[in-house]
């Protein structure tokens, strides 16, 4: 009762900060991150075809594997995060170090990790409504290369750039903006479809993933455990597709 109603007065709270912040600032900071990415990658992609020598060759295919991919969408989402200060400003009370303190917060990503996985095998393994190694295919994964900084980049890219990334963007904006404009149920039920299609062959998945870093967020007030709960997951999904391929 009394994490809730410290909830319910940080979302009285933040409406009090960011009155200004409406649909039209959401709206115009992905757009501009999206923009930001394109232009990135436009420019990377021109100076691989010089190096190439004016055609495709060992750099824009390079620029092209899904690490490399991410770590230049990462740096968009970083830009844009670096010119809006509004969207910084409302996001800042959601970095609170105080949980990790907490016992009861490692309590949390105990029973998160627990549920994700069995909600995870049940889909993969028992149902087979989604294919366990589809993901391989998406991230073309087939030719990746087992040179150490290769792999150490991926690595980089998917279980720390992506899970800092995914937390802020999904739970810390989509979710949050739409829990402080409308409900949490709102916020939960789009930021975790929309995090859901953006994972495809494992929509259904995902989405539930999403919800229960929503759980996780909500009961530790946090994005900081969160981040932590989707590191150590990648973490454990990366080296398991790794493996598949008997690169590690």
């Amino acid at each position: 009762m009394e994490e809730t109603a410290l909830n319910k007065e940080n979302e009285r709270h933040a409406r009090k900060e960011n009155p200004k912040f409406g649909w039209g600032g959401i709206i115009s900071f992905f757009l501009s991150y999206l923009g930001f990415v394109l232009v990135i990658g436009l420019i990377f992609g021109i100076v691989a075809i010089i190096l190439d020598g004016g055609g495709e060759g060992y750099y824009t295919n390079l620029l092209m594997e899904s690490h490399y991919t991410l770590i230049l969408d990462s740096l968009g989402f970083v830009i844009a995060l670096l010119l809006f200060k509004k969207v910084r400003h409302f996001l800042k009370s959601a970095f609170s170090l105080k949980p990790l303190k907490k016992g009861k917060t490692y309590l949390y990503l105990l029973l998160a990790l627990i549920s994700n996985y069995i909600i995870q095998f049940l889909i993969l393994n028992v149902f087979k409504w989604e294919e366990g190694g589809s993901q391989i295919d998406t991230f073309g994964l087939e030719g990746l290369s087992d040179h150490w900084f290769n792999i150490l980049l991926f690595y980089f890219a998917f279980t720390i750039l992506t899970p800092i990334k995914e937390e802020i963007m999904f739970r810390g904006l989509v979710h949050k903006f739409l829990d402080v404009k409308y409900s949490f149920w709102i916020g939960l039920i789009v930021s975790a479809v929309i995090f859901g299609a953006l994972h495809p062959g494992h929509f259904l998945s995902a989405m539930i993933m999403g919800m229960i870093f929503i759980g996780v967020y909500r009961l530790t007030n946090t994005l900081v455990v969160p981040i932590i709960l989707h590191i150590i997951w990648n973490l454990y999904a990366i080296t398991g597709m790794l493996a598949m391929l008997e690169i590690i």
